[in-house]
């Protein structure tokens, strides 16, 4: 998918949506939102991803919980074989309202690399369309230098109260950008959500392009 034919996806997606919800962006996003969860309260988020280009995959496992106002994240990865612990406070500046706009900021490690995100959230359509940008930089320790990351998504109601769909790009300092797309579907409407999605990403030096999938879980208590 070029970046014209995204665009026209995106602006269409943005306009099916049929009734008023709640935006909750994560899972399927990589782009992320400015929300947080509730006080009190934990998820898990965890997914499988698979290269179609060549033979490679990830599984991704991140729980989190909000002991006193601020997200904490304490999870990992394995990237084809390499291990990656993940740490992260994420802290909300500003509720999203419905119609209006929202804020957030995030700080962790990466595989011992640390990073800051900052986050804005632009609700639309009474929620039906939700607009998250994101802004930040990781200091990539073995290259000895900080790469600026960015992203963009789009999350839009299909069929209420249980179906939407995401469209996103996000990329970082030398590499192409990523196309990614799909679907969240809540078993348990705010409970339990199943979710996958499609993505792809031009190659680098005449590299064929990069085709992957993904299929994840999310359970909020």
């Amino acid at each position: 998918m070029n970046r014209a034919t995204f665009v026209r996806v995106l602006c269409a997606l943005a306009l099916v949506a049929l009734a008023p919800r709640p935006a909750v962006a994560a899972r399927p996003f990589v782009t992320d939102d400015a929300r947080i969860v509730d006080r009190g309260g934990c998820q898990i988020e965890t997914y499988y991803k698979e290269q179609r280009t060549y033979s490679g995959s990830e599984f991704w496992f991140l729980p989190a919980c909000n002991p006193f106002g601020v997200e904490l994240t304490f999870g990992g990865n394995r990237i084809e074989g390499d291990d990656n612990a993940i740490l992260q406070a994420k802290f909300l500046l500003r509720a999203l309202e419905v119609n209006s706009w929202g804020s957030a900021l995030s700080v962790g490690t990466f595989g011992g690399d640390p990073y800051v995100n900052a986050i804005g959230s632009f609700s639309f359509a009474d929620d039906r369309a939700v607009i998250h940008a994101n802004a930040g930089a990781i200091r990539d320790g073995k290259a000895d230098l900080t790469r600026w990351t960015w992203g963009i998504g789009l999350e839009a109601l299909l069929h209420a109260p249980r179906f939407y769909g995401i469209l996103e790009t996000y990329g970082q300092r030398d590499d192409k950008p990523v196309m990614h797309g799909g679907l969240r579907f809540w078993i348990q409407p705010q409970r339990v959500q199943l979710d996958t999605t499609v993505g792809a990403q031009s190659g680098q030096s005449g590299q064929p392009d990069r085709r992957f999938y993904t299929v994840g879980l999310r359970i909020l208590f």
